[in-house]
C-alpha cells in the first residue's frame, strides 16, 4: 500500500528539522542555513496535501501564517549572520504578523466551543509575558517596545491556541518556549553553561516541534484527510 504524500510530507519536514537541530549542535553553519528556508514551505506543503477543496478559511490563514513564518526564519537567519541590525525588526515582524493570523485562525474555534472560552491555565501567559519583559527588560534597549508588542501578540496565541484542541495547545506553549529560549540569549548559556550553539539548538528543536504540532492540530480541527467521513453514497 502506498504511503499518503501527507505522510511522506510530514516526514519530510521531521527529518529536516531533525537536520537543521544537528547543524546548529555540530555548530554547521552551511547545514543550518541552507536547512532553514525549508522547514516552513514543507510545513505549508504538508497542511495543503492534507486538506480538503475549497480551503478553509482556518486553512488559509495558517498557510499565511508559515508564509510569514518564512520570512522570520530567513531574515533573522540572515542577521545572525551578518549582524544587520534592521534585519532583526524585518525578522520580528514577520513573526509579529505570523502570531496575528494564528489568533484569527483559531478564534472562531474558540468562539464555538461549550462554554466559549479557554481554559484556566492559559490565563498563565498573561503572567509569563509580564514576566518575561520585565526580566529582560533593561537588556532589550531599542528593541523593548517591538519585543514587549510581540510578547503580547504570541501570548495571545497561546491563549486561543489552548481552546482548540490538545495539538495546537501544546505547540503554542513550545512556540512561546523557543522564544523564552531567544529573549534570554546570553543570559541562559551563562546559566546553563553549555556553548553558545546550544542556545540555537534549543530554539529551533522547540520551534519546528512547536510549528509542526500547531499545524498537526489544524489538520485535525478541520478534519484532514485521516480524519476525514466518507461521503455519503448517491442514491
Amino acid at each position: 500500500m502506498p504511503v499518503p504524500r501527507p505522510a511522506v510530507l510530514l516526514g519530510a519536514y521531521a527529518a529536516v528539522s531533525v537536520i537543521h537541530v544537528l547543524g546548529r549542535a555540530a555548530d554547521l553553519s552551511v547545514v543550518s542555513t541552507v536547512t532553514k528556508p525549508l522547514l516552513m514551505p514543507l510545513l505549508a506543503a504538508f497542511l495543503i496535501s492534507s486538506s480538503p477543496r475549497p480551503f478553509t478559511r482556518m486553512v488559509r490563514l495558517v498557510l499565511g501564517a508559515l508564509a510569514f513564518s518564512w520570512v522570520g526564519d530567513v531574515a533573522l537567519e540572515a542577521e545572525r549572520l551578518t549582524e544587520v541590525e534592521s534585519l532583526f525588526f524585518v525578522g520580528l515582524g514577520g513573526f509579529l504578523i505570523t502570531q496575528v493570523l494564528y489568533v484569527v485562525a483559531f478564534t472562531p474555534v474558540l468562539r464555538a466551543s461549550t462554554p466559549p472560552r479557554p481554559p484556566i491555565w492559559a490565563l498563565g501567559y498573561v503572567l509569563y509575558g509580564a514576566i518575561m519583559v520585565g526580566f529582560a527588560g533593561p537588556d532589550l534597549g531599542e528593541r523593548l517596545l517591538a519585543v514587549a508588542v510581540y510578547t503580547v501578540a504570541i501570548c495571545t496565541m497561546g491563549i486561543v491556541a489552548s481552546g482548540v484542541n490538545v495539538y495546537t495547545a501544546v505547540g503554542a506553549a513550545l512556540f512561546v518556549i523557543s522564544d523564552t529560549f531567544i529573549l534570554l540569549g546570553y543570559q541562559l548559556v551563562d546559566l546553563l553553561t553549555f556553548p553558545e550553539n546550544w542556545q540555537r539548538v534549543l530554539v529551533m528543536s522547540t520551534y519546528t516541534l512547536a510549528q509542526g504540532l500547531l499545524v498537526y492540530g489544524v489538520v485535525v480541527a478541520q478534519r484532514g484527510i485521516w480524519q476525514r467521513t466518507p461521503e455519503p453514497a448517491d442514491t
